[in-house]
């Protein structure tokens, strides 16, 4: 199976995917660096919070489930996956797409966020693009380390170096990224509306924000738990919390889907 999940992801980079995915994240990095000449920054580490926060928590689910999701909605709507009930049992080919979708999107994103970690720690200090002045906020070159140990959430793992936060970091956003379109992916099988399928995990992503807000359980917010940049450091366990509830949902639909796989509408 891990041939074939290798070979369907090979089948979705296209030359366009990877056009695309290119243009996502010059975009990211250039709308920060264009944006960073108005602001007199701390260092690397706001420079970096200062591309991944612009733009990314608003659009995270939407590009979470247009990696790949999106693309499998045709398929199903198609009614291809019941084509190939003459090679594999039709269970075989949703684990095979449920796993190219994982990796998929995982990668998109950690790729995406690594090289914007990259640009802001070792790239951009070169430039010199960037106005970077801690003596504004009371950071000296003394204090600045210890600073960034309790700024924000996984900012912790910059003690252990900040190839290893960066690297850790970049997996957890594409891990989440990964959830997101994998709860698109198995709505799409039972949902006879394809476009609420596919928008539900957006849907969801902002009102369970909003609520918990409302609620005063900001730590908890999906977007605070993945993107953790507006608000004062939590332990890293609470960005679990979300992480896990959503996965346990994906867990229930997974076994959802098995045990009644005759009666998916889009596959029979």
């Amino acid at each position: 199976m891990i041939g074939e999940v290798i070979q369907e992801v090979k089948r979705k980079v296209t030359p366009l995917f990877l056009f695309l995915w290119i243009l996502t994240t010059a975009a990211i990095i250039s709308l920060a660096t264009f944006r960073s000449q108005n602001y007199i920054l701390r260092d690397s580490l706001e420079f970096f919070t200062f591309t991944i926060n612009a733009v990314l928590p608003i659009v995270f689910p939407i590009l979470a489930v247009l990696v790949y999701t999106v693309s499998f909605s045709e398929e199903v709507q198609n009614r291809h996956l019941t084509y190939t009930r003459m090679r594999r049992p039709i269970m075989e080919t949703l684990y095979i797409k449920l796993n190219a979708n994982i990796l998929l999107t995982g990668v998109f994103f950690f790729l995406l966020v690594f090289i914007s970690f990259l640009f802001a720690y070792y790239i951009e200090p070169y430039l010199d693009i960037a106005q970077y002045k801690p003596e504004r906020f009371g950071l000296t070159k003394e204090n600045i380390a210890a600073d960034t140990y309790s700024r924000y959430t996984f900012t912790q793992l910059l003690r252990y170096g900040s190839i290893t936060y960066g690297i850790l970091y970049s997996l957890w956003v594409g891990m989440n990224a990964a959830l997101y379109s994998v709860f698109g992916f198995l709505l799409v099988l039972f949902m006879k509306n394809r476009f609420l399928a596919v928008s539900l995990p957006f849907i969801v992503y902002l009102v369970v924000s909003f609520t918990l807000a409302a609620l005063g359980l900001e730590k908890y917010r999906p977007n605070n738990a993945i993107f953790p940049f507006d608000r004062i450091q939590s332990s890293i366990w609470t960005a679990f919390v979300p992480f896990l509830i959503l996965a346990s949902i994906n867990v229930c639909l997974v076994i959802y889907v098995k045990r009644n796989i005759s009666k998916v509408e889009s596959l029979t």
